[in-house]
């Protein structure tokens, strides 16, 4: 049965030259259940006492309980899947930033969506409006998924507004902090050892040693692939 599906996207450790692994990545829900995981994300917030965006930039010590509960809340939600694609950033030597982008969105997207479900991809707009992303996305991804399957719409929303991209933030945050050594006990000696701390409480919800894995892309609930290596 044909489902409407949501997908938020974003990305994480893009602009960062010195970190090896760019990811770019979505958290889906079905469409119907958008304002009720909102209102759960809300209440979560509201009981943390946490009134701002928030994100992987913005964790700190003090918001400790906050960012410890949203994974374990993520975890126990059964309409939320998250994919990410990690990618080197030798394979992408020769394109540029721009070009490397819809390459890596790609990867992302055509292993995921599955004909005949309808996908409405939403992109923050603070980081894409500036290059036009939006529209040159929605042109490279019409007709071009597996079955001629593509997003039934491709759009931007303020992520100041929507809980759901501050997730797909999060969660991209923690997976590149994790694959770019960040996240290693030895670390690197400005990192947060509270960032280590909840990468390894995601790795431990997932059931692994670590947040350094990647999936077959059929995998559903916490997928990760892994481009150019």
């Amino acid at each position: 049965m044909a489902q409407d599906i949501n997908i938020y996207c974003d990305e994480s450790r893009y602009s960062n030259p010195e970190d090896p692994y760019l990811v770019i990545g979505v958290v889906k829900c079905p469409r119907e259940r958008k304002r009720g995981i909102a209102r759960e994300l809300g209440a979560l917030k509201r009981n943390s006492g946490i009134g701002e965006e928030f994100g992987w930039k913005p964790v700190s010590r003090n918001k400790a309980a906050f960012y410890t509960a949203l994974i374990d809340w993520f975890l126990a939600t059964d309409d939320l899947r998250f994919r990410c694609v990690v990618a080197s950033r030798e394979s992408l030597w020769s394109r540029d930033a721009e070009s490397a982008f819809y390459v890596v969105y790609h990867q992302l997207l055509c292993h995921w969506l599955v004909p005949p479900n309808a996908y409405h991809a939403y992109l923050d707009e603070k980081k894409n409006s500036r290059w036009r992303r939006v529209d040159t996305l929605r042109a490279k991804t019409a007709g071009y998924m597996p079955g001629g399957c593509g997003p039934a719409c491709v759009g931007e929303v303020s992520s100041r507004e929507c809980a759901l991209v501050q997730m797909a933030d999060y969660l991209i945050g923690c997976m590149g902090y994790a694959w770019n050594g960040h996240a290693d006990p030895e670390g690197f000696p400005e990192d947060s050892a509270f960032k280590r701390g909840l990468c390894a409480h995601l790795a431990e919800g997932l059931g692994r040693p670590s947040l350094r894995f990647s999936t077959w892309a059929s995998e559903g609930n916490f997928n990760a692939s892994l481009l150019g290596e």
